[in-house]
């Protein structure tokens, strides 16, 4: 028999599950679904990463009660895989069998483990260890595996043997036939970076078909990217690649992180041909028969994307509030974009009726415009508006202080008085308020720590304003279907009113983009944050012409805005240290959905500390300062 005409023999379940916080939850969910696979002739049925818990967990994986129960949960499956005609695989929290054996933080050894059991016992690869260990941990991003578990590397360090050696196939039998199952963990198919090859090894030793148990959150194309690191795989191995994932939210206390799932299963070519939808639980059961036709994956625009990103984000937010605090979401509505954006947001998400609206003006600083234009987008969606005015807050606390209208200090005043205003209303509401702040405003600290950036949830922290601005275009032309913001609201420029009737005043020093053209300090913030560019990087692709070209910007955009080499210069230090300076802001952030390459939180790691103009920046801009004085 030929390697197609034996793999046609297998039936592989794809079990795509949201992961609950309690392990004996999971568990029997997954077995749950294992019998309904197994219902549908499924001989392999494969589950996702960590799936008895969040894989998000923190340093919750240092509570060894909480790491027993997550070893009873494993247990459990194994036990109850008796009753099931197939073999199960699934992620969990292995300990080492040797008890006096510590991890490099002095604890009981961890691993972040690969579960295959088969009629009531765990299946064995020839290894010490009963399970399959992660070979490549991550240690970036969100992620912080070496943080608590011990890999491959380090056992083979250890005992002296190569790494090559420990990853091993898992022989079972299905039918009158055995088969060698090479079964990976997330990180260990993204080899490109690593010495190791975890997939080729495998399939050196022996394994006949390669699994992958993952927990890989979304962000931009990143599917796009993980079939061609999978389909690579495939060729070079001309082995049958099985990826399974979880959906649902997990977070790390700041970044509310979306698992899109979108479990797939390639040929040995590399081509899709079986898919679960996105974002869905489901267990989709497929035959591994090399005439399946090839699929191709659907991608819907970015912007939808960015959209369900969010959306699914802010649920596993909701579910973290307790009743008391979740029947009503607060937003203070002044008739800018972004929170005409959250009020549309939340009326789509949870009904009109438990969004309620508060304008909340100082004297005469807020223009008819503004506040007609927040009166008639609640209008619009049927939601309740609210006019609370802060004058008598704000003046007696000017009264008290001797601060003087006009004066910053006069600004941070009013900015904490709507705060107070909106905290007070959602507690009688028994709901929660929003921070609407974009991610533009928190990189360059342009809000007020006890005002504008405080709330309990920040639904757009990892959304630029040119983003704001797409996703209400999103709202109105797709999801609405109609001009629920207000045209108004999208053409008027951004503003703060609070220094005088603000219709016709800038509020900040940037250049956002809209929904067509990207903007210069937006794309900045995404350059430096997402991308880690440096304001070396910025200088010197400067002097080499190209600057607008990596930041996507229309051509001849840095000519309207600065009126000269020196003057954009002077804005990028400008920025930068308005970057830095807003640090101690970030660390005491809201919380909120991670959505692109990058977002400050647990994801973007800062300590407060001061812009650097490193030696080489200094040179970059004597060169530059050279170069201006030559054109002269």
């Amino acid at each position: 028999m030929n390697y197609q005409q034996k793999m046609k023999n297998l039936s592989v379940a794809m079990v795509q599950i949201a992961i609950a916080n309690e392990p004996m939850e999971n568990a029997a969910a997954f077995l749950a679904a294992a019998q309904k696979a197994a219902a549908k002739g499924a001989n392999i049925i494969v589950g996702s990463e960590m799936m008895l818990t969040h894989y998000v967990s923190s340093d919750r994986y240092e509570d060894d009660d909480f790491i027993d129960e997550m070893v009873t949960a494993a247990e459990y499956i194994v036990a109850e895989s008796v009753s099931i005609d197939a073999v199960l695989i699934f992620g969990g929290v292995g300990l080492d069998p040797d008890p006096a054996k510590v991890g490099e933080d002095g604890r009981r050894r961890k691993y972040n483990a690969a579960f295959v059991a088969q009629g009531g016992e765990l299946v064995e690869n020839g290894t010490d260890l009963p399970f399959m260990i992660k070979t490549l941990l991550p240690n970036y991003r969100i992620f912080d595996d070496t943080r608590h578990f011990f890999d491959q590397r380090k056992i083979a360090a250890e005992r002296g043997v190569s790494v090559e050696s420990l990853l091993q196939p898992f022989p079972v039998k299905v039918g009158s036939g055995m088969y060698h199952l090479g079964v990976m963990l997330c990180e260990d198919m993204w080899d490109g970076d690593y010495a190791i090859k975890p997939a080729r090894q495998l399939k050196e030793n022996g394994a006949e078909i390669l699994i992958n148990l993952s927990a890989s959150n979304w962000s931009w194309r990143k599917n796009q990217k993980r079939d061609q690191v999978v389909s690579r795989i495939c060729r070079e191995n001309g082995l049958w690649f099985v990826y399974v994932n979880n959906v649902g939210v997990q977070n790390n206390g700041k970044n509310f992180i979306t698992f899109d799932g979108s479990s797939t299963i390639y040929n040995p070519q590399g081509k899709i041909v079986s898919l679960v939808e996105r974002y869905q639980e489901e267990v989709k059961v497929a035959r591994l028969d090399e005439t399946m036709s090839p699929q191709i994956r659907p991608e819907p625009p970015d912007i939808a994307q960015l959209y369900k990103a969010i959306e699914v984000a802010t649920y596993g937010f909701l579910d973290t509030l307790p009743a008391s605090a979740k029947e009503k979401v607060v937003i203070g509505v002044s008739g800018g974009m972004d929170s005409a954006l959250s009020v549309a947001f939340f009326a789509r998400l949870l009904g009109s009726d438990r969004v309620v609206a508060v304008n909340v003006p100082y004297r005469d600083f807020n223009s008819t415009e503004t506040k007609d234009d927040a009166k008639e987008l609640c209008r619009r969606l049927g939601v309740s508006y609210r006019v609370i005015p802060i004058d008598a807050i704000v003046d007696a606390t000017g009264n008290a202080t001797g601060v003087k209208v006009g004066s910053l200090q006069h600004k941070t005043a009013q900015a904490i008085a709507r705060m107070t205003i909106l905290a007070s209303v959602a507690g009688q509401e028994n709901g929660f308020f929003t921070s609407n702040a974009n991610w533009s405003e928190i990189a360059f600290g342009y809000g007020t720590l006890n005002g504008d950036l405080r709330g309990v949830f920040a639904p757009w922290m990892n959304c630029l304003k040119q983003d704001v601005y797409r996703l209400g275009n999103y709202l109105n032309q797709e999801l609405y279907r109609r001009e629920v913001i207000p045209q108004s609201i999208i053409d008027r420029q951004p503003m703060d009113e609070l220094v005088g009737v603000g219709s016709a005043e800038r509020g900040d020093p940037f250049d956002y983009g809209n929904v067509l053209e990207n903007g210069y300090h937006d794309q900045m913030v995404r350059a430096v944050v997402a991308f880690r560019r440096s304001a070396e990087w910025f200088v010197e692709q400067y002097l080499k012409g190209t600057l607008e070209r990596e930041l996507q910007l229309p051509a001849g955009k840095l000519n309207t805005l600065f009126t000269s080499a020196e003057d954009w210069l002077e804005d990028l230090e400008r920025c930068f240290v308005l970057i830095h300076n807003a640090v101690f802001k970030r660390v005491q952030s809201v919380p909120g959905p991670l959505v692109d390459k990058r977002s400050f939180g647990w994801d973007y790691r800062e300590s407060v500390l001061s812009f650097v103009k490193t030696q080489r920046y200094q040179a970059l801009v004597r060169q530059l300062r050279k170069d201006m004085v030559s054109v002269a």
